[in-house]
């Protein structure tokens, strides 16, 4: 049976206080906030943090990839939908006025990758959902939603003649060029699945996927994919990432893909812990280049001492773990301790009471005791949890054992305790030539020997060539400066330090980051959000001059045979340049957004030789007169299916 969700109020003012005891105004763009940690050297930052522009939850969760980005209701303005690990799937609906709505959950549960696209071609938007599997032991199937243009939420049924799996990616593509979407999923392979746990289905209709084979597989953890046509033959190839290495399935018949890891990457298919796989053409020269950020997944205990702020930040999972003793002044504390199922207790003192905490484990809790509450340390730690004892002279013990992830920030901390930091993982950027890639990391400046968990190419300052913003996997003992390179005319990328994009909570690290224009003002604004941490905004403040001249091309449904936008590529010439731009283009690993307003900016240039676009069933249409600077875009094609 259908359930339908109904759309929450239009209620976007709300006054939370935050565990941090931040309070924020209603609907405020900060342009300049005492928050922020700007540069000595300039006043003027790029970007400016916006509160309650949406209305996130002021309370620091898991997250599961980027936000998605797409006109979910179809009236014309772009919605936003976020995952929050083990919580729930959140739509907010463009209010119309550079505002949005009050979260609408669509699902809550174990919830992993999500694509969006009207694949049935009825005029809906369409939802499909990947869920866990319970560690492997509860094995499930993907669902599917349709949203009304009432934004009522219809679904909920999953695709029972699928495989069971630990769900992990979901990405629409039109795989054999008929101009309906295809379903790629991947998992995390159980014992049983010999062959692996990525997965191709056809497109049959009527909400109906038929499988049609295995995918090549990367090694362990390697689940994470990218569609990207890096061989510009019109065919979506994919790439499969995250572990050891990374594969490269090339389409070649229909639906079919074969490994060619080696013939496209060489050597550098053996790039190990890749976080995230970003197009970039840093050259204009039509063809898309590759960035690659790295980082660890969060399976090894890792320690972070911040001697300014004198926080400790701790990372702890499936393991029994004793921190050196802690020197401290008075009351002990920590800040966002996060606690997964099934072990969500804390224990103090001699006897190991159980301490009462507000909140739930899985999200945001704050633990303060006094030295009394805390005194003396147990014989043994009989229970699974975490444990903190008062050992006198100021002295404090933390130690414990749990099967999922723990972490927290203990304040106030002298005596400089010994950390177990992160390996260095540099960030690689991978040129196109003629469909084979090269490292081209050193040649272009990119200097990033830590780790870093995503990346979004645009042209923030439309300028006329592409950007990267880079999300460090950070320091959680202290508030982190995100990275902003950008490109010199596609000779090398510079960072630049007046960006102003700052995560201030403690306790997180990076996640995912997307990029959209928000308030419709002709430059890229950032979405991005920080595992165990929260979902920040930030304002693009870029001037809209003649030096920073933009295009914005909206595409719609193809004009004869009606086909989703999803996949469409625009291929603009402009004063002697090539820029190339596809719909549904990220550098989520799990999901796959559908923003159809592609944005790219022109600088000093005026005129538009040419704008080409090519949707996914090979139509196509060219348009000699696009106007520039309309933050819009006028609709090229249908606004709705045959």
């Amino acid at each position: 049976m259908k359930k339908i969700i109904k759309p929450a109020n239009r209620l976007f003012c709300l006054s939370v206080i935050a565990t941090s005891m931040l309070l924020y105004g209603c609907n405020t763009t900060q342009r300049v906030s005492s928050e922020t940690l700007s540069d000595s050297n300039s006043n003027k930052l790029m970007f400016s943090e916006s509160h309650n522009i949406i209305p996130f939850e002021p309370l620091s969760r898991r997250k599961w990839d980027s936000a998605l980005i797409a006109d979910f209701d179809k009236d014309g303005y772009q919605d936003v939908l976020i995952t929050e690990h083990t919580h729930a799937v959140k739509i907010f609906w463009n209010n119309k006025d550079n505002t949005f709505s009050a979260p609408q959950i669509i699902i809550k549960g174990d919830t992993h990758g999500v694509a969006v696209a009207d694949y049935d071609l009825d005029g809906r938007m369409d939802l499909i959902i990947a869920q866990g599997g319970g560690g492997g032991l509860k094995p499930r199937l993907p669902v599917s939603f349709q949203i009304n243009h009432d934004r009522t939420v219809e679904g909920g049924e999953t695709f029972n003649d699928f495989e069971r799996t630990r769900g992990r990616a979901v990405k629409l593509i039109d795989g054999n060029n008929s101009g309906t979407l295809d379903l790629m999923l991947s998992a995390f392979p159980l014992k049983k699945q010999k062959k692996g746990a990525n997965h191709i289905y056809k497109n049959e209709g009527h909400n109906q996927f038929k499988f049609v084979d295995y995918l090549p597989t990367a090694k362990w953890l390697g689940y994470k994919a990218l569609v990207s046509d890096f061989d510009n033959d019109g065919h979506d190839d994919l790439f499969f990432y995250g572990g050891d290495d990374i594969v490269v399935a090339q389409s070649k018949s229909d639906l079919g893909y074969k490994n060619k890891s080696k013939a496209v990457l060489g050597n550098n298919r053996n790039t190990s812990h890749v976080s995230s796989m970003t197009e970039i053409d840093f050259d204009n020269d039509g063809d898309f280049d590759l960035f690659l950020t790295r980082a660890k997944h969060q399976f090894e205990q890792h320690t972070f001492y911040d001697a300014q702020s004198q926080n400790f930040a701790f990372f702890t999972r499936n393991e029994a773990f004793k921190f050196e003793d802690f020197k401290i002044e008075g009351n002990f504390e920590i800040e966002n301790l996060q606690m997964a199922y099934p072990h969500f207790n804390v224990f103090i003192g001699k006897n190991g009471e159980p301490l009462k905490l507000k909140g739930h484990g899985g999200s945001e809790r704050m633990v303060q005791v006094t030295k009394e509450q805390a005194a003396g340390w147990p014989k043994k730690l009989s229970n699974k949890g975490l444990y903190i004892g008062y050992l006198g002279n100021d002295t404090w013990r933390v130690a414990g054992d749990t099967k999922s992830p723990t972490a927290g920030v203990i304040k106030r901390v002298t005596n400089s305790p010994k950390v177990k930091g992160l390996e260095a993982l540099p960030a690689v950027l991978l040129e196109n030539r003629q469909g084979k890639f090269v490292d081209a990391t050193a040649k272009l400046n990119v200097n990033l020997s830590e780790p870093t968990t995503s990346a979004v190419a645009g042209d923030f300052n439309n300028d006329g060539w592409s950007d990267l913003f880079v999300l460090r996997y950070g320091n959680p003992a202290k508030a982190n400066k995100q990275v902003l390179y950008l490109n010199q005319q596609g000779k090398g990328f510079e960072a630049i330090q007046n960006h102003g994009v700052i995560s201030t909570e403690l306790g997180a690290t990076g996640g995912s980051a997307q990029a959209f224009d928000y308030d419709n003002d002709g430059d890229l604004d950032l979405i991005y959000s920080n595992e165990r941490g929260r979902w920040h905004l930030f304002t693009n403040n870029t001037a809209l001059d003649a030096k920073h001249n933009f295009l914005v091309t909206n595409i719609g449904y193809s004009p004869k045979a009606g086909v989703s936008s999803l996949g469409a590529t625009a291929t603009i010439k402009a004063c002697g340049k090539i820029y190339k731009r596809v719909v549904g283009a990220t550098g989520a690993g799990f999901s796959q957004s559908e923003n159809s307003k592609l944005h790219v900016g022109l600088g000093t240039c005026t005129q538009i030789n040419n704008v080409s676009i090519r949707w996914s069933n090979n139509e196509h249409v060219d348009i000699s007169n696009a106007v520039i600077n309309d933050a819009n875009g006028e609709l090229v094609g249908r606004k709705e299916p045959l």
